[in-house]
């Protein structure tokens, strides 16, 4: 999960008054360290996601009950500004936060220039032993570590249906692929070019790819070579394109959300749409964002697996890193053990809906009874792999103007477009330095 995303003006705007305030949130303190009462001050970056602020605090809070030497004062900004923030941070001479939270698809811009703390060596030992590939793949270098998960980032797997428009049709959830698309098929309603009401939707800058990849992976096909470069051009690849192309050319759905830059579930949120593949965190911007009921307005359920094995590719999600120039290194990374501990881990991946990157907690009964409603993707976890070596937030981009194009042309070369996406992705998007 990244985040909602917002008009070109907006971000302008944004942009603006975060250079006028200082890039500092206009209220907030600069991000150095200090020492305050006799305890020292631990400054912690995030991106301004309510749900998962109040996560932090809470952990920060909970950190300072246990330390007392210790003062964590959590900082949250727009994600639109957040990732140019981290950089310029980074790279300053002087010191700027000590912990930062961080999407995995942009750490390896921090990873490479050296200006973050290696994991000490008793955590990363944790890190190999009990997290689960996808969540740590990003935050190696030269066989090092140099970011912590705090999730499972998982884009597959999962819905959310409208159950209200599902008991007014007086039709069931589907179960399988066939009656996914025959049910979408029989909702969506299209007014000349306008889908007006959305069947299953699947196709916005996160679900589309990692969707596309589950697809090619189901089918016994790898998108990944043995020298780490991507091909899409494969009979299993050729496939899944054609089966998604299909979606939009029936009228099931559109391009609205891919090119806005938005999620589909808030089509479905909306009464717009009756399901959209997303994420399990999505279940907490229907309660607290859209104050919609679950269990009454929505659901969040299987998505009917498209080939005949369970396997998708995912991509490395939120982690905590700690800057090399930080001033509190050594405290901040008792913070980050602190956060990491299982106990205190399962406690924040249930207050953000998220998935634990922890394979210990995939039978903690914490978990289960708290989260009654994904515990159906703990059991396909393990059957996840790394989606490889790439600054997955490029080669994202890049696929999805791909797909756009595709949709667009009246003639589509299928097989030569996704060569192209290949070539151009293993070209632009992958990882310069060793993690081995």
């Amino acid at each position: 999960m990244k985040i909602r995303k917002r008009s070109a003006a907006a971000i302008a705007v944004v942009l603006c008054l975060s250079l006028l305030a200082g890039c500092s949130g206009g209220d907030k303190k600069s991000g150095s360290s200090s020492k305050e009462d006799g305890r020292t001050t631990l400054t912690f970056w995030c991106h301004d996601n309510e749900p998962w602020v109040k996560a932090y605090k809470e952990m920060a809070k909970k950190f300072e009950e246990a330390n007392s030497e210790y003062k964590v004062e959590v900082q949250e900004y727009p994600y639109e500004v957040y990732n140019d923030k981290i950089q310029t941070a980074l790279t300053s001479s002087t010191s700027g936060p000590d912990v930062i939270a961080v999407w995995g698809g942009m750490a390896p811009n921090f990873i490479k220039s050296d200006a973050l703390s290696e994991v000490p060596a008793d955590l990363s030992k944790e890190m190999d032993e009990d997290y689960m590939e996808p969540t740590v793949g990003i935050y190696q270098k030269d066989g090092k570590y140099y970011g912590v998960p705090m999730e499972f980032n998982l884009e597959y797997g999962g819905m959310i249906v409208n159950k209200k428009l599902f008991d007014e049709a007086g039709i069931a959830y589907p179960e399988t692929w066939e009656e996914l698309r025959g049910t979408s098929k029989e909702v969506s309603e299209q007014n000349g070019d306008i889908v007006e009401v959305k069947g299953f939707e699947m196709i916005d800058t996160d679900a589309l790819i990692c969707n596309y990849l589950a697809m090619i992976l189901q089918q016994g096909g790898q998108y990944l070579q043995d020298d780490d470069s991507v091909n899409f051009a494969t009979p299993e690849g050729i496939a899944a394109m054609n089966e998604i192309l299909s979606m939009v050319k029936d009228g099931e759905c559109d391009l609205e959300n891919l090119t806005a830059d938005e999620y589909c579930y808030n089509d479905v949120y909306q009464d717009k749409g009756y399901m959209s593949s997303v994420g399990s965190w999505a279940i907490g911007e229907g309660t607290d964002s859209y104050d919609l009921t679950y269990g009454e307005d929505f659901e969040y359920v299987k998505v009917p697996q498209y080939g005949e094995k369970m396997a998708f590719a995912s991509e490395t999600g939120w982690g905590i890193i700690v800057p090399e120039n930080g001033k509190n290194k050594d405290a901040a990374w008792e913070f980050v053990k602190f956060f990491s501990e299982p106990e205190n881990l399962v406690q924040h991946n249930i207050a953000c809906n998220q998935l634990p990157p922890r394979k210990s907690l995939l039978d903690s009964e914490e978990y289960k009874e708290a989260m009654p409603n994904v515990t159906f993707l703990l059991d396909i976890l393990p059957s996840g792999q790394w989606m490889g070596p790439y600054n997955t937030s490029d080669m994202r981009d890049i696929f999805n103007q791909t797909f756009i194009d595709l949709c667009q042309s009246d003639d589509p070369d299928v097989e030569g477009a996704l060569k192209e996406a290949s070539e151009k992705i293993t070209k632009e998007c992958q990882i310069g330095y060793s993690m081995d």
